[in-house]
């Protein structure tokens, strides 16, 4: 299953109107074939609807006796050292867990997943998400329903969901492009949070987090054990990781870029034994591109292309209209592919394992308990921070302060062994959790669903087990590439490294561009110019916006600025434009 949306009526003599039904099943998917695939469950307490766009060819719901379950992606339940068994009888176990009051099988999965169950007779609701929150649940929560959905669209587009505006969480997407915790650009919609579990019972709803990634199992913490040994076994976790994945299946389709985290899945799945149909989308000339050509010809890739960047939606950063081309062209389908509508990528990688955004100076001051003065470092070292200038001085001022208080109850939340893992923990917790948002989103027009084995609960926990310091710069992440087999090639080809990592020791192609080294030429600032000035006149054609949150004065200003410097400060309009975006949704 792939989306699923719900309402729960709390009051035990309401009941669901059918006008919210009908408006919830419209807003489900967008895609005109789902309207006769959709699948649904009703009683006088509870409505769940579910579509499927069939890609990981399993079915992932059942109902069962006094049981009625669904769940999107695939928890790969493992206990102990057996395999996983199908999403379905995941799922089963799952439930059968939670009907019994144990958590056991929310704690033994390592897939990314989320999921609804309920109790029948009992009219008992049960809300999960994966132990890092990847797979999305939303929730709007008022005292007679509670209404959930997989995608914040749907919840967006049903008039009974009446939405304000979340201040706070509106300047976090504007600083790091996700609200933080719980928090959705509106005050009345909750996210679950990484490892949550929720369940409503007539009145009651309760929330409980079944999984601490800041009091791990000691199983996992490996203080003790040397780096080379720590690495051997982290490769063996990546290989099951993928293998638990790729089951019987002999030839997949996979993202190649030209760094580090494609490139170490792409290796997985080669000494696992699979056919790789590999493909890139950046442009000629760039790293990128130029890199990835090399390491598919090292990698003895005979499937490999270059597809241009054609995004489905504005949004879009995997540009799915070619990669649905290419999933679909006969070179491919001829291998008989058992997932066709699955794509292997690396996402998860930089931040899981090559600890990217992080640097010495912040995590022994986290160590030194100056929690205010690492977060000062973090926030200078990422070129991170709010720009409220062009707003009222009013809304400036609440703007500036909410983001502070946000931000310092979200650091001081995490309480793990070793405080130096404090801003690990949070870009785990946020950035990666909201990292594919906009492909869950949209995976009603994609119709494609990604392998992220990066995301592996087990390979995170291994990771998070293990003292920090070795990991920063990428220096674990190249030691543990040394694992792979030599025949790969992993390490001869360059790779693009991020900026204050350990640099790339190959010899670079000359007139190649890095995606960090964009200059523009005059005409493409110049072009930027002119659609920064029309998003600024975009918010203030609005009367009613401007009058409310402009400072329109600053905002003119602004657009003479934008006319007469050299330079764009695209920054000045994040703020407004982000609150716009949300304004406009609820009103």
């Amino acid at each position: 299953m792939t989306i699923f949306a719900g309402i729960y009526a709390r009051r035990n003599d309401g009941s669901i109107p059918i006008t919210f039904i009908n408006e919830l099943r419209s807003a489900l998917s967008r895609h005109p074939d789902d309207e006769k695939s959709r699948i649904e469950f009703i009683d006088d307490k509870v409505y769940l609807a579910k579509i499927d766009i069939g890609a990981l060819r399993e079915p992932g719901h059942f109902k069962q006796g006094n049981m009625t379950a669904f769940v999107a992606g695939d928890p790969l339940l493992q206990f102990e050292s057996e395999l996983p068994g199908s999403r379905l009888a995941s799922l089963q176990k799952i439930t059968t867990n939670l009907i019994n009051g144990q958590q056991d099988a929310l704690r033994a999965c390592r897939g990314t997943y989320c999921a609804v169950a309920y109790e029948h007779a009992q009219h008992k609701l049960y809300l999960m998400v994966d132990k890092l929150g990847v797979r999305p649940i939303y929730c709007w929560i008022s005292p007679d329903y509670v209404v959930f959905s997989t995608a914040l669209r749907i919840l967006e587009a049903v008039s009974f969901c009446k939405r304000s505006l979340d201040l706070q969480g509106i300047a976090e997407i504007a600083c790091f492009g996700y609200p933080l915790a719980d928090r959705s650009p509106y005050e009345n919609i909750i996210t679950l949070q990484a490892g949550e579990l929720t369940i409503c019972e007539s009145h009651l709803c309760s929330r409980e987090r079944y999984w601490r990634w800041d009091n791990l199992p000691n199983s996992y913490l490996t203080e003790d054990v040397s780096d080379e040994k720590f690495s051997k076994h982290l490769y063996q976790v990546f290989l099951d990781s993928t293998k638990i994945r790729l089951r019987e299946q002999k030839t997949v389709a996979a993202f190649l870029s030209g760094g580090l985290d494609s490139r170490a899945e792409v290796a997985a799945l080669k000494v696992c034994g699979a056919e790789v149909f590999a493909a890139n989308f950046r442009l000629p000339g760039s790293q990128d591109y130029v890199f990835s050509e090399m390491m598919a010809r090292r990698m003895s890739l005979t499937n490999f292309s270059h597809i241009e960047f054609h995004p489905l939606i504005e949004g879009d950063p995997y540009g799915k209209t070619a990669v649905q081309e290419w999933l679909k062209s006969p070179k491919f389908l001829a291998q008989n592919p058992k997932r066709p509508s699955v794509v292997w990528t690396g996402d998860g990688g930089s931040v899981g394992l090559g600890h990217v955004y992080l640097n010495a100076s912040i995590v022994q001051t986290c160590r030194e308990a100056d929690l205010k003065k690492a977060t000062g470092l973090f926030m200078n070292y990422n070129g991170l921070g709010i720009t409220p200038k062009l707003l009222k001085p009013d809304i400036a001022k609440l703007s500036v302060y909410l983001f502070g208080k946000g931000l310092e109850e979200e650091i001081n939340s995490f309480k793990p062994r070793d405080a130096g893992r404090i801003f690990y923990l949070f870009f785990l917790l946020n950035d990666q959790r909201r990292h594919m948002f906009n492909h869950f989103e949209n995976m009603d027009l994609a119709r494609i669903e990604f392998e992220m084995p990066f995301f592996d609960a087990e390979f995170i926990a291994s990771i998070a087990g293990h003292p920090i310091d070795t990991f920063l710069y990428h220096h674990f992440y190249l030691e543990w590439l040394k694992n792979f087999p030599l025949q790969l090639g992993v390490l001869e080809i360059p790779w693009q490294a991020y900026p204050n990592h350990i640099p790339c020791p190959l010899p670079q192609p000359q007139n190649t561009v890095t995606q960090w080294s964009d200059v523009p030429t005059v005409a493409e600032t110049k072009e930027r110019k002119a659609i920064i000035w029309n998003n600024a006149k975009i918010l203030l054609r609005n009367p009613s916006f401007s009058k409310q949150y402009l400072n329109k004065s600053y905002v003119y200003f602004f657009g003479l600025l934008n006319s007469f410097s050299k330079m764009t400060r695209p920054y000045l309009l994040q703020l407004p434009s982000t609150l716009y975006r949300y304004w406009s949704k609820t009103n």
